[in-house]
């Protein structure tokens, strides 16, 4: 069951947790892709809750003013400003925390696409308030390194900020996310010392987690996906990766023959 709220600001927040007990558990918040929140969001909010953890979404377009359905459709584009980000998953927090079923001492950060960034952006901000983040195909686009949006640092300066463990999953065949991207981000996080779990799904696309579009949905990759992301949080929250053990995986399911190598 999904719960709505709107803070003063106006952003509404979706929450949905994995029963109707009051005992505290883990949050892990959702920041929707491109489009805003849409089917394929609330799906993913849900089956995070599935797994466990209290799931909670923001709606961080709530400053914008145009249409839209034409945001939904792809036919126009949001850009939010790390500031403004960072203020408003403060705000998603501080109400979350104010409910007596939520962990607050354990919040972990998942974005995907467009929203691939924010989960650094927020874990170089805030190191204190994020226990892992997970970055699904997005966040390390040739734009996000570059830096191309005014209002957003390059991710290559955030990443050594990090201080909690990651989560990467990216597709094989996902064209915006190249291979020598991926390869890089490994080498950053290896050479800040932070814990991390990377996975390349073989001959899979962008996208390949959202079970409302059949040309790019992937049902066993998705799966893998999911108990990935399962596995990666729960792990976190009972301790299993604690800043004291060293943990990277490297896991390159690549059908072709690249060059993962640091």
């Amino acid at each position: 069951m999904l719960n709505e709220t709107t803070t003063d600001s106006g952003m509404r927040i979706w929450h949905a947790r994995p029963d109707d007990t009051d005992t505290p558990r883990p949050v892990v918040l959702l920041l929707h892709e491109r489009y805003g929140p849409v089917e394929h969001t609330f799906n993913v909010l849900e089956r995070f809750a599935k797994s466990g953890f209290i799931a909670a979404m923001p709606d961080l377009f709530y400053r914008y003013k145009g249409d839209r359905g034409e945001v939904e459709r792809a036919e126009a584009r949001v850009e939010v400003t790390d500031t403004e980000t960072i203020t408003d998953i403060d705000a998603t927090l501080a109400y979350l925390r104010s409910l007596p079923y939520v962990d607050g001492t354990q919040v972990g950060v998942s974005g995907f696409c467009l929203s691939g960034r924010t989960p650094i952006v927020y874990a170089a901000a805030r190191p204190d308030d994020v226990s892992a983040i997970s970055v699904t195909h997005g966040g390390i686009y040739p734009r996000d390194y570059n830096g191309d949006t005014p209002g957003q640092a390059p991710v290559g300066g955030l990443i050594p900020q990090i201080a909690c463990p990651v989560l990467g999953m990216f597709g094989e065949n996902d064209r915006l996310v190249p291979m020598e991207n991926i390869r890089r981000f490994r080498s950053e996080l290896e050479r800040t010392g932070a814990n991390y779990w990377v996975r390349v799904f073989a001959d899979t696309p962008h996208g390949w987690m959202n079970t409302t579009n059949s040309a790019i949905f992937r049902e066993a990759q998705s799966e893998t996906a999911w108990e990935t992301l399962a596995e990666f949080y729960s792990g976190v929250f009972a301790g299993a990766w604690d800043k004291g053990n060293r943990t990277w995986r490297f896991e390159p399911d690549a059908a072709l023959n690249h060059d993962f190598s640091c």
